[in-house]
């Protein structure tokens, strides 16, 4: 009898392959590309005045590499908050499926995904507020 892939299947699979692009992706990055880029002005903020929502995403990822979490949190709060998940994710899934300590693998919930939009509404609301109303730049 086949067993039936669930979405936790399906997001373990598609996770293993994000892991290893990302990691790709970022060591070619901050390697061969960031060094040859000179610093060009977020599109948002140069025509419109105001932070885009991702604005700080760059700086979060090179914070947490570094081992700053608190500093990547302040750059951009999404990117600690999915590493977490991510990381959760991924682990208990895996000692799940080695049959390690009765670990359970944590499940995939909406509430995941409604508090990442939050996490980055939240994120772009203070942080123009705070441009505009206290002319503190990030």
């Amino acid at each position: 009898m086949k067993k039936q892939k669930t979405l936790e299947d399906q997001l373990y699979f598609a996770g293993w392959f994000l892991l290893i692009g990302g990691i790709a992706g970022i060591f070619v990055y901050f390697q061969f590309i960031m060094p040859k880029l000179s610093v060009f002005p977020c599109f948002f903020y140069h025509v419109l005045g105001i932070y885009c929502p991702g604005c700080g995403g760059t700086r979060a990822i090179g914070a947490l590499l570094q081992g700053k979490p608190l500093l990547s949190f302040w750059y951009h709060p999404l990117v600690p908050y999915t590493v977490v998940l991510f990381g959760g994710f991924m682990l208990t899934q895996t000692l799940d499926r080695v049959h390690f300590a009765k670990v359970r693998g944590w499940r995939f919930h909406n509430w995941h995904m409604y508090g990442a939009v939050v996490l980055l509404t939240a994120n772009w609301i203070i942080k123009n507020l705070l441009l505009h109303l206290f002319h503190v730049s990030l």
